[in-house]
Protein backbone atom coordinates (compact mmCIF):
# COMPACT_ATOMS: atom_id res chain seq x y z
CA UNK A 1 0.00 0.00 0.00
CA UNK A 2 1.32 3.43 -0.93
CA UNK A 3 0.14 5.42 2.08
CA UNK A 4 -0.50 3.42 5.21
CA UNK A 5 -3.24 3.96 7.79
CA UNK A 6 -0.54 3.27 10.38
CA UNK A 7 0.78 6.84 10.02
CA UNK A 8 -2.59 8.15 11.14
CA UNK A 9 -3.05 5.41 13.77
CA UNK A 10 0.36 6.06 15.36
CA UNK A 11 -0.18 9.83 15.31
CA UNK A 12 -3.59 9.65 16.98
CA UNK A 13 -2.80 6.77 19.34
CA UNK A 14 -4.34 7.31 22.76
CA UNK A 15 -6.27 10.42 21.77
CA UNK A 16 -9.80 9.49 20.80
CA UNK A 17 -10.86 13.13 20.47
CA UNK A 18 -8.05 13.82 17.98
CA UNK A 19 -8.89 10.82 15.83
CA UNK A 20 -12.61 11.65 15.85
CA UNK A 21 -12.03 15.31 14.90
CA UNK A 22 -9.80 14.26 12.01
CA UNK A 23 -12.41 11.77 10.77
CA UNK A 24 -15.06 14.50 10.82
CA UNK A 25 -12.77 16.93 8.98
CA UNK A 26 -12.12 14.39 6.19
CA UNK A 27 -15.81 13.45 5.93
CA UNK A 28 -16.75 17.15 5.79
CA UNK A 29 -14.32 17.79 2.91
CA UNK A 30 -12.18 20.17 4.96
CA UNK A 31 -8.97 18.95 3.29
CA UNK A 32 -8.64 21.52 0.52
CA UNK A 33 -5.22 20.63 -0.89
CA UNK A 34 -3.09 17.50 -0.63
CA UNK A 35 0.39 16.78 -2.03
CA UNK A 36 2.25 13.52 -1.42
CA UNK A 37 5.88 12.96 -2.43
CA UNK A 38 6.76 9.32 -1.91
CA UNK A 39 10.47 9.70 -2.76
CA UNK A 40 11.02 12.59 -0.32
CA UNK A 41 8.67 11.06 2.28
CA UNK A 42 6.65 14.16 2.95
CA UNK A 43 3.04 15.25 2.84
CA UNK A 44 1.74 18.79 2.50
CA UNK A 45 -1.78 20.07 2.51
CA UNK A 46 -4.27 22.72 3.46
CA UNK A 47 -7.08 22.04 5.91
CA UNK A 48 -10.06 24.30 6.40
CA UNK A 49 -10.59 25.35 10.00
CA UNK A 50 -13.89 25.20 11.83
CA UNK A 51 -14.15 28.90 11.08
CA UNK A 52 -15.13 28.90 7.42
CA UNK A 53 -12.88 31.81 6.42
CA UNK A 54 -9.63 30.30 7.74
CA UNK A 55 -7.43 27.44 6.59
CA UNK A 56 -4.10 26.06 7.81
CA UNK A 57 -1.11 24.79 5.87
CA UNK A 58 0.30 21.49 7.12
CA UNK A 59 3.65 19.84 6.35
CA UNK A 60 4.53 16.35 7.60
CA UNK A 61 7.78 14.42 7.16
CA UNK A 62 7.16 10.68 7.23
CA UNK A 63 9.65 8.49 9.05
CA UNK A 64 10.41 4.78 9.24
CA UNK A 65 8.09 2.35 11.00
CA UNK A 66 5.07 4.55 10.19
CA UNK A 67 6.18 7.32 12.53
CA UNK A 68 6.17 11.06 11.95
CA UNK A 69 9.67 12.58 11.97
CA UNK A 70 8.63 16.21 11.82
CA UNK A 71 5.40 18.13 11.35
CA UNK A 72 4.18 21.71 11.30
CA UNK A 73 0.80 23.38 11.16
CA UNK A 74 -0.11 27.07 11.17
CA UNK A 75 -2.75 26.61 13.87
CA UNK A 76 -2.30 27.46 17.55
CA UNK A 77 -1.45 23.83 18.38
CA UNK A 78 0.79 23.53 15.32
CA UNK A 79 3.89 22.46 17.22
CA UNK A 80 2.02 19.76 19.14
CA UNK A 81 -0.55 17.30 17.89
CA UNK A 82 -3.51 18.82 16.09
CA UNK A 83 -6.42 17.43 14.14
CA UNK A 84 -5.32 19.27 10.98
CA UNK A 85 -2.20 17.06 10.77
CA UNK A 86 -4.26 13.97 11.59
CA UNK A 87 -6.75 14.95 8.87
CA UNK A 88 -3.99 15.14 6.26
CA UNK A 89 -2.72 11.68 7.27
CA UNK A 90 -6.21 10.17 7.14
CA UNK A 91 -6.98 11.87 3.83
CA UNK A 92 -3.75 10.45 2.40
CA UNK A 93 -4.71 6.93 3.42
CA UNK A 94 -8.15 7.25 1.85
CA UNK A 95 -7.06 8.91 -1.39
CA UNK A 96 -3.52 7.85 -2.39
CA UNK A 97 -3.25 4.78 -4.58
CA UNK A 98 -0.30 2.43 -5.14
CA UNK A 99 0.74 4.19 -8.33
CA UNK A 100 0.81 7.73 -6.95
CA UNK A 101 4.17 9.44 -6.96
CA UNK A 102 4.34 13.21 -6.57
CA UNK A 103 0.64 13.55 -7.12
CA UNK A 104 -1.47 16.47 -5.94
CA UNK A 105 -5.13 17.25 -5.76
CA UNK A 106 -6.67 20.66 -5.44
CA UNK A 107 -10.29 20.81 -4.53
CA UNK A 108 -12.38 23.44 -6.31
CA UNK A 109 -9.61 25.52 -7.85
CA UNK A 110 -11.01 29.04 -7.97
CA UNK A 111 -8.21 30.49 -10.10
CA UNK A 112 -8.39 27.93 -12.89
CA UNK A 113 -9.53 29.39 -16.20
CA UNK A 114 -12.74 27.99 -17.66
CA UNK A 115 -12.30 25.24 -20.20
CA UNK A 116 -12.64 26.30 -23.79
CA UNK A 117 -13.78 24.04 -26.56
CA UNK A 118 -12.24 24.23 -30.01
CA UNK A 119 -13.67 23.17 -33.33
CA UNK A 120 -11.95 20.65 -35.58
CA UNK A 121 -11.01 23.49 -37.96
CA UNK A 122 -9.26 25.32 -35.10
CA UNK A 123 -7.41 22.19 -33.96
CA UNK A 124 -6.46 21.03 -37.48
CA UNK A 125 -6.39 23.98 -39.87
CA UNK A 126 -6.32 23.12 -43.55
CA UNK A 127 -3.05 23.79 -45.38
CA UNK A 128 -3.01 26.95 -47.51
CA UNK A 129 -3.07 25.04 -50.76
CA UNK A 130 -6.49 23.54 -49.92
CA UNK A 131 -8.12 26.69 -48.57
CA UNK A 132 -10.91 28.17 -50.62
CA UNK A 133 -11.66 31.81 -50.44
Amino acid sequence: MAFSIFYWANYTAGTRKLSRKSEIAVQSDHVLKFVYDKEASYVRGTVQASMRDRSYNVTITLGPNYNIEDSTCECVNGQDKCHHKASILLYGYKNVSKTDVRQSWIKNPKSAPPRQTKTMEELFPAPDRFCRV
